[in-house]
Formats: C-alpha cells, sequence, structure tokens
C-alpha cells in the first residue's frame, strides 16, 4: 500500500506536489513551534469556568489539528493587528490628538504593582503587544495598546473576522465582555475601545465598552468560585448557557466529556 501511494505521488505534476508539501510543512513547523500555555486564567477564555479550571490546572488538551488555513488565518490576523497598531502610532505624527501609550510605561507609572510585565513593547519593530500577569487573580493576557484619545485614556483591543461576520456586527461581541472586563479591572481604565477588522477587505467598525460594577464583581466571583474548585481538585459543574462557539474551539473537549 505504502508503495503504491509514493509512486502515485511521484507520478503528480511538480507544481500539485509542490503546493502540497508546501501545505504540509506549514502545518509541521506551527506543530512544532506551539507552546505550552501557562497555568494562569486568559481573559479570552473566561466564558466557561470549566475551561478556566483546565487551563489553570494543566490538564491535558485534545491534539490541535492544525490546518494550513486555519495557520493563514492566525497569521493574517496577527499582521492586521501590527498594521494598524502602526497606524495608530502614525495618528500624533499626521497631527491628530492620539498618543500610543506604551502599556508598560503606564503600569509602571500608576504603580500597579499587581501586575507583571511579562513581556515589553517593541515599537523600534513593530512589536506593539504587551504581555501582563494579573498576579492577584492568576491572570496572563496580551494587551494591544493603551492610547490617550482627546485626552481620555482607552485601552484598545483589536479584532478581525469575516465578511459575513462584519457586515452583520452592530455592537462588541457578548463573547467580549469578559475580556474587555478583565482589561479594564487589571488596567483601572473604565473604557475600552474595540475595533473589529473585516480580513477580506479590511475594513473597519468601532464600539465602545464599559464594563459595569456587577461585571467586574461577577469575573472576580467567577475566577474564586474556581480557584476552590482548583484547591478541592473538583472540575466544576458544567455551564448550561455556554455558547456553541467556546465548546466548539475548545481544546479539552475530550476531558469534559469525561468529567460528565
Amino acid at each position: 500500500m505504502i508503495r503504491l501511494i509514493n509512486e502515485a505521488k511521484q507520478t503528480l505534476p511538480a507544481e500539485v506536489d509542490f503546493l502540497n508539501d508546501l501545505k504540509r510543512s506549514i502545518e509541521l513547523t506551527a506543530t512544532k513551534n506551539k507552546r505550552v500555555g501557562s497555568k494562569s486564567y486568559k481573559p479570552s477564555s473566561m466564558n466557561c469556568i470549566r475551561q478556566m479550571y483546565y487551563m489553570v490546572t494543566g490538564a491535558e488538551q485534545d491534539l490541535a489539528n492544525e490546518t494550513y488555513t486555519g495557520i493563514g488565518i492566525c497569521n493574517s490576523g496577527t499582521d492586521i493587528h501590527q498594521r494598524i497598531q502602526q497606524s495608530v502610532l502614525d495618528m500624533k505624527e499626521n497631527g491628530i490628538d492620539c498618543e500610543y501609550i506604551n502599556v508598560a510605561d503606564y503600569v509602571r507609572s500608576r504603580n500597579l504593582d499587581y501586575l507583571s510585565i511579562t513581556k515589553e513593547p517593541d515599537f523600534e519593530h513593530g512589536d506593539y503587544e504587551t504581555k501582563l500577569y494579573n498576579k492577584a487573580l492568576n491572570m496572563s493576557f496580551l494587551c494591544d495598546g493603551i492610547i490617550r484619545y482627546k485626552g481620555i485614556y482607552y485601552i484598545l483591543e483589536l479584532k478581525t473576522e469575516n465578511t459575513n461576520k462584519f457586515w452583520t456586527r452592530e455592537g462588541v461581541d457578548p463573547s467580549h465582555y469578559n475580556q474587555g472586563t478583565a482589561y479594564s479591572l487589571s488596567l483601572q481604565i473604565p473604557d475600552v475601545l474595540f475595533v473589529y477588522i473585516n480580513r477580506d477587505v479590511l475594513d473597519m467598525k468601532s464600539f465602545m465598552f464599559v464594563p459595569t460594577d456587577e461585571m467586574k464583581t461577577d469575573l472576580v466571583g467567577k475566577i474564586m468560585n474556581c480557584d476552590e474548585c482548583v484547591k478541592a481538585g473538583i472540575p466544576p459543574v458544567k455551564p448550561e448557557d455556554v455558547a456553541k462557539k467556546t465548546c466548539e474551539y475548545c481544546n479539552y473537549r475530550t476531558q469534559c466529556r469525561k468529567d460528565g
């Protein structure tokens, strides 16, 4: 059988054979470079307390079926982020009352001692994200940026999405509420400016998100509840209101099914 497959492969035109190998190489490289996440909460993964539990306890993840298209979409999103961030940085030079703030400098200047800076931005080389760790909440996150626009500070959060989602976009996606709340709580900035970018035609929409005190209290409460489950070694009950999308992209589906 292997001999027949190899013979069939040898009969393929060079351009087809090359493209197949290129796709496979992209997937192999991504698999080799995949990093193991830290045992901390992530703002983008707080829509399911059970997922939070598995993440913090270091539960075994499902083997990711990396596809070259999925990898390309992620890489495209990263590139779009960097180009938009550079454009925001250029606004001040272009005479617009907007300043892109170095998040690490902001944390230090505000004496936010509960935040550790685990990766500094490097504006000179096009690296604008800052990685922070909230020691009080055991929460790690990447911040796209902080801007001071017309004298007011805003947290900047960039999101890329496909055309179908973009054209129906009328506000901040509810699945991003916890993320925005976590950023606002950690950085003590009330307003989070979400910019959604259509990755197909690069159009943009922006929406303001201002988390309420209740949202912040609920988020901290969810973390505390999860911490209690971690101490007891008992997975939380699977929430009934978890969105299908959250489950679909979860890396702990096998473990979740085992736990019932």
